[in-house]
């Protein structure tokens, strides 16, 4: 794109953003100075467009019974499959799938749709431009409409600023990073010195672009749940509490966990792995009316939608995401490698191998993502044994049931946890038990992102070679657009789904509300003995299935 060419794409977007917002001449030229015709594009026209969804969310009756029928037809009575059309994908040299064109309540992925998506990665159209402006405070994404409330939801945690050494910690104790801190390193280094607890994030041999540092880093955590040492694998050099450069090194460890989270938990197992999976299989195995089928629609609402958009935006190479961090393709790509290989999504949350000291933690309630995380998981297997049982085993676990089980089994092959071959009912509930936990609590934690994105100096995808400890405007614009998406809900999943459930389902759907009920409270009440806010387990909060 010419350098004429480019200023007029920019001029143009930049005026549609005046005609729509109220933004200062400040901003106004950062916006010029900061933005490549891509972002500034994409910040001139997604912010609206998600404020007007967002207005009018779809909700639990327009979940109908008689729209479930994707990839059958009713021939005399008995269902026959039809054919389907679907996208293959490659992720990453071990993680290939697939993707349905379309599902019961989502219409096909429109020709227009994906002429969009190959504009926005195009290398002529939109080359990949880097930039590095900062601003001082968030007036920019306010005037965007890109700020908290606004095209970004609103939070409901609060004094959650991760700048003091207390809210720091809160990210790994009471905040997406839990995740992190529950995984087995392969480090072999302990530094019982620097405490009990680590976050080990070795992103140190990926390549970064031009003007970018590397990623990885080790965090340490003391008795008192506080961080005490942050471990630069770049430069090779652990930094302590009260050191010149302390903040700067929370600054690389606040963007490499937010980071890490969002790329391995969120996108790659939640979305790609548990929930395109999930979803393909049961349309492509299970007939309409077969229990297993009723059970899951309503956890795979619009997911086909959803994760078509993960796909576009998010995996390809000049996607937003590659835009907005710091990784060569090749790196990303790599970083997703990884993940796939590394990944236990499908192992049952209450079966996973925990480090003595935070089950401890957890016995304490000081680390809720484990206790709560429990407590949600049983309720849930709860209800899928209440489904089997009043469906009747002989219904339910037919041929149907055996080629959907024995499919997701096979997409499990090539990660870290591969679903146990079938050897009866308990194999099928704890499959059934971690998908639904998987779309809905672990989503709510890995997903909830406003928090991180809806400040400067609160995390972000990448870090350029200055000493500042924030993110720069172009990647903090792009971040907020991701963001911003996450924001467009799907049904809350305690909710009657009066158009769905009948007869047996509906006495069994009414008594897994009423448990969630009761652990909302239950939640609510820990919340007042809390150090810290821990509320992303709060089934009120649970979504019925992923949004981006």
């Amino acid at each position: 794109m010419s350098v004429c060419f480019n200023s007029l794409y920019k001029r143009i977007f930049l005026a549609k953003i005046k005609k729509a917002n109220n933004i200062s001449v400040e901003t106004e030229n950062t916006l010029l100075e900061a933005c490549d015709p891509l972002t500034l594009s994409a910040t001139a026209i997604l912010p609206q467009d998600y404020i007007k969804q967002n207005a009018k969310p779809p909700t639990d009756d327009q979940v109908k019974t008689g729209d479930v029928d994707l990839g059958w037809k009713k021939i005399d009575g008995e269902w026959i499959r039809t054919e389907l059309k679907e996208y293959d994908k490659r992720v990453s040299p071990n993680f290939e799938t697939s993707i349905l064109g379309e599902d019961d309540l989502f219409t096909t992925y429109t020709c227009f749709e994906k002429c969009v998506g190959k504009t926005i990665r195009s290398k002529i159209i939109h080359p990949l431009i880097d930039t590095a402006v900062y601003v001082e405070d968030n007036t920019i994404l306010q005037e965007t409409l890109l700020g908290e409330g606004q095209a970004q939801p609103e939070s409901y945690n609060t004094d959650f600023n991760m700048q003091t050494d207390e809210s720091f910690s809160r990210i790994f104790f009471y905040g997406l990073g839990a995740v992190l801190l529950c995984e087995e390193s392969n480090n072999d280094i302990t530094r019982l010195d620097l405490g009990p607890y680590m976050v080990d994030i070795p992103l140190q041999e990926l390549e970064v672009r031009d003007g970018f540092r590397r990623y990885g880093c080790r965090i340490h955590f003391d008795d008192n749940q506080i961080v005490s040492a942050i471990h630069d694998y770049a430069k090779n050099k652990t930094y302590k509490r009260n050191d010149k450069d302390w903040q700067e090194a929370k600054w690389l460890a606040k963007v490499n966990t937010f980071f890490l989270v969002t790329v391995k938990h969120h996108l790659i197992w939640t979305h790609l792995v548990v929930s395109n999976v999930t979803t393909r299989e049961t349309i492509v195995h299970l007939p309409p009316d077969h229990p297993l089928r009723r059970l899951l629609t309503i956890f795979t609402y619009r997911s086909t939608e959803i994760n078509t958009s993960a796909f576009d935006v998010l995996i390809p190479e000049n996607s937003l995401l590659h835009r907005a961090c710091a990784l060569e393709y090749p790196s990303m790509v790599s970083m997703f490698d990884t993940a796939y290989v590394t990944s236990n999504a499908y192992e049952p949350f209450v079966e996973r191998k925990v480090k003595p000291e935070l089950v401890t933690l957890s016995k304490q309630g000081k680390f809720p993502y484990l206790s709560e995380g429990f407590e949600y998981y049983e309720i849930v297997d709860a209800f899928v044994r209440d489904w089997i049982t009043e469906a009747g085993t002989e219904n339910i676990l037919d041929e149907s049931a055996m080629l959907f089980y024995d499919a997701m089994r096979d997409h499990s092959f090539g990660q870290k946890y591969v679903i146990p071959s079938y050897q009866g009912t308990e194999g099928m509930i704890k499959l059934l038990s971690q998908i639904i936990f998987s779309v809905t609590a672990m989503h709510e934690l890995v997903g909830t992102v406003v928090d991180y994105t809806s400040d400067i100096n609160r995390a972000g995808f990448r870090i350029g070679n200055t000493e500042k400890v924030t993110i720069d405007v172009q990647s903090l614009l792009l971040t907020s657009i991701i963001a911003a998406s996450t924001s467009l809900r799907m049904p809350s999943l305690m909710e009657p789904y009066p158009n769905f459930f009948y007869g047996w389902e509906r006495k069994v759907w009414d008594r897994f509300l009423s448990k969630l009920k009761d652990q909302s409270k239950k939640v609510e009440e820990a919340e007042k003995n809390r150090k810290f806010e821990f509320k992303y387990f709060d089934p009120c909060r649970f979504e019925c299935s992923v949004s981006l």
